[in-house]
């Protein structure tokens, strides 16, 4: 029987704790896809005709806004008390990440304002 060292032992132990964690490069993967501006989310279709669905997908963008504001600002008060080295890696890192994804879903959701404003007017057709 030989012996374990140190890191085996740790990662034997731990094995099990990770379910659920991505790896390195689906968190890769993930992490382009928050911060790509033009992705989309699933099911959404920027040439709906239906005022419901911009109406939707108004509300969802609303509603991941307001989330990532609020992940956002708690951010920004847990950086305020970290030292300079952790407080340089949550700015150079994920405060950057917050923001990209902030970015994307205003313009989502200034476009599907805009595809409701557009669905929700009388045509030039209606009138006649």
């Amino acid at each position: 029987m030989g012996s374990v060292n140190g890191s085996d032992a740790l990662r034997d132990s731990t094995a099990d704790d990770g379910a659920g964690v991505p790896d390195h490069q689906e968190a890769r993967d993930a992490a382009l896809d928050a911060v790509e501006p033009g992705r989309l989310l699933e099911g959404e279709d920027e040439h709906t005709v239906y005022v419901d669905d911009a109406v939707h997908w108004t509300k969802v963008y609303t509603e991941l806004l307001d989330f990532k504001r609020s992940l956002m600002a708690v951010s920004e008060h847990h950086v305020e008390s970290m030292g300079d080295d952790a407080e340089s890696e949550v700015k150079e890192t994920d405060v950057k990440v917050l923001k990209a994804e902030a970015a994307r879903f205003e313009r989502r959701l200034a476009f599907w304002q805009e595809r409701a404003a557009q669905l929700k007017a009388p045509s030039v057709t209606d009138s006649e």
